[in-house]
This record gives structure tokens, sequence and C-alpha cells, in this order.
């Protein structure tokens, strides 16, 4: 039998496309090659065929995955970096608990627009989630939370 005549016959029997048929038995039951083919009642080299062909490999599922996440990356801070002014004049001058908070403010800030402007592949943005964390260290302080976490930490 011909490519052509597999696809009818599993097509008229499952009621369902090719694709769809490939999707389920490839992604949600997760069947490799040999387990695949049996269940379908086809041959392995046409099943090896179709999954390549629908692209439903892991490695090429995961590439897929890996380049909407990348889309989706490109407009991430999209409303940010539109509204950012990175030139203003910064409002403490001197070194303080209130200066490190608008530096690392200003910092998220340049990488935010930084990472919205190369959409995502600036290799520099790497260090974003280290600023946010440095943010919210700071914002813990502010409210006590992180004294408290030390003091209860202490007596346990």
């Amino acid at each position: 039998m011909r490519y052509l005549q597999y696809k009818g016959l599993l097509e008229r029997e499952f009621k369902k496309s090719l694709k769809k048929i490939m999707y389920e038995t490839c992604v949600v039951e997760g069947l490799n090659a040999p387990l695949g083919a049996k269940k379908l009642g086809i041959a392995k080299e046409v099943f090896v065929y179709w999954r390549s062909f629908y692209r439903l490999e892991k490695r090429q599922i995961l590439f897929e995955q890996t380049v909407e996440e990348i889309k989706n990356f490109k407009s991430l801070y999209a409303d940010q970096a539109n509204s950012v002014e990175l030139n203003r004049p910064f409002s403490h001058q001197e070194e303080s608990l209130e200066g490190l908070e608008e530096a690392i403010e200003r910092t998220v800030e340049y990488y935010r627009y930084l990472h919205y402007k190369s959409e995502g592949l600036a290799l520099e943005t790497a260090k974003l989630p280290l600023y946010e964390f440095s943010q919210s260290v700071v914002n813990n302080y502010r409210e006590g939370t992180l004294l408290s976490e030390l003091k209860h930490s202490a007596e346990t």
C-alpha cells in the first residue's frame, strides 16, 4: 500500500483527519514508533514518516514550543517599554536605601526596555530576573516581611 491508501484507510476507520489521529497517538498518548504503528495497524516506516511530516517528534514539538515562547517574549514588556523615560533625572542622589531602590527600579526599566527593543533576543537581558529579585528584596525589607522571615527562621 501507499501512504495515500494508508491515510484513507485510517481516516475512514477513526473518522478523523490523519493529523488528529497522529496528534492523539504521538502527543496525547505519547506512543513511540513501534507502539504507535502497532496501534494504528500500519508499517513503522509509514508511522515515522507521518510523525515527521506533521512535526510530532519530541524534538520538533519542543522546537515549536520554543519558537512560540520567543514570539510571546516580543510583546512581554511592550506597555512598560513605550511609557518609560530612561533619561529622567534621579530623585535620590545620595547613597541611601531610597537611592538603591531607585537605581534598581531604573535598571529593571532599562532591561525591560532592552528586552522589548531586541524582541527578547538580547543576551544582556538575562540580568533582568536578578534585578527584579533585588527589587522584591528591597520591597520586602521596606514592608518588614524580610526581617520577620529572618526572625522566624532563627527561632526554628
